[in-house]
């Protein structure tokens, strides 16, 4: 029996034994790999990448030719690990013709049908598939590049201008390989998490279901499973509007639509019904610290007047804190809150100075008689 000690994610994912796990969950494989993974912790990584890999491309949709689908798993195993890293297929096709049982074992293996990942800058109804009206048309489509996360775990993409896009597990993004002069657009089918590149007038667009999201330069998330009504849009810094593609539609043409979609900032999310076209706009569950080389907050308070500690909370989160400053002049606070979530930080605070709080919205009340 090999030692698989020295195994590569591309070794097991061409290994007969190790497909009998993954693929036919034969009982003693099954058994063998779970001893193996003990016995060998320093290796476990590799082994459950392979496994992860494989199980997502499996139940590939659509049948490939063997080095087409060799092709996959490199760019799979580069996009995985986030790293350049040169061909060890190219050894491995030249030996394709020799080795009949492994060209087999990697077709058993990618044929079905299911999730999958894949960098695609070729297809031309990849992008067509997200049934958006702002999709490309056939005839551009070989400018577009097609991601698709099918693994268990975020992948962290670089887009053409130098923004940063986490795509979530089960989640698909489309965009161009060089974005427009006037725009940057993205089409998004499930969970993805933007780091935007300011650029002025030049807006990031991410369509989403039937909401657009547009921005100049943040840090958002997108929430947009295919067949959920409820999407979610979340600002971890800056701003962005959010809006139903037929607002948006009249938006480009007249450029005055009034009250339609919401204005989001920091530590706020929208929940969007597209059955009722409805919006939700609240905080985020966990509020956090806005990233700002100015805020330097230490959350260390002695004998702080309690409205200049809301006044600090509201710089350091971004957030609306309404308060009766005159009930509160009387009202001190000594304590470190540091490391101390914000809802935590307003209970602690509130509970020493005899008051209360409540989520309205997006703002957070204040309620107390004073201090004497």
């Amino acid at each position: 029996m090999k030692t698989y000690q020295h195994y590569t994610v591309e070794d097991f994912l061409t290994d007969n034994w190790f497909l009998a796990w993954v693929k036919h969950n034969q009982p003693e494989a099954r058994q063998f790999w779970e001893e193996w993974q003990q016995q060998n912790p320093q290796q476990r990584d590799t082994l459950l990448l392979a496994k992860d890999m494989a199980e997502a491309l499996r139940n590939r949709p659509h049948a490939l030719s063997v080095e087409q689908e060799l092709l996959e798993v490199e760019r799979i195993v580069k996009l995985t690990r986030h790293v350049a890293s040169p061909s060890r297929w190219v050894v491995l096709k030249s030996s394709l013709h020799q080795y009949h049982w492994l060209a087999a074992a990697l077709v058993a293996l990618f044929v079905g049908a299911g999730w999958w990942f894949v960098a695609s800058q070729k297809s031309g109804s990849s992008v067509a598939q997200l049934n958006q009206p702002f999709s490309p048309d056939n005839s551009s489509s070989e400018r577009w590049v097609n991601q698709v996360n099918g693994t268990s775990q975020p992948v962290r993409l670089s887009l053409p201008d130098g923004s940063q896009m986490t795509l979530m597990p089960h989640s698909q993004a489309s965009y161009p390989k060089a974005f427009d002069a006037d725009k940057r657009e993205i089409y998004l089918k499930g969970d993805a998490l933007f780091s935007v590149v300011h650029e002025g007038k030049r807006p990031f667009l991410v369509y989403s279901g039937t909401l657009v999201t547009r921005v100049l330069g943040t840090q958002f998330r997108v929430q947009a499973r295919p067949g959920d009504a409820r999407m979610m849009v979340s600002v971890i810094s800056g701003k962005v509007s959010v809006m139903d593609q037929k607002d948006w539609i009249s938006f480009r043409k007249s450029l005055s639509v009034s009250k339609a979609g919401v204005v989001l900032t920091a530590n706020q999310q929208v929940v969007y019904n597209a059955s009722e076209n409805s919006y939700q706009k609240e905080l985020v569950p966990k509020p956090l610290l806005i990233p700002s080389s100015e805020n330097s907050e230490s959350f260390s308070f002695e004998d702080t007047p309690a409205p200049t500690v809301f006044e600090r909370l509201k710089k350091a989160y971004g957030v609306e804190i309404i308060y009766d400053a005159s009930a509160l002049q009387h009202c001190t606070l000594t304590a470190s809150l540091a490391g101390v979530s914000l809802f935590d930080q307003l209970q602690l605070l509130c509970a020493s100075i005899g008051a209360s709080y409540e989520v309205i919205d997006t703002r957070i009340i204040i309620s107390s008689k004073g201090c004497s």
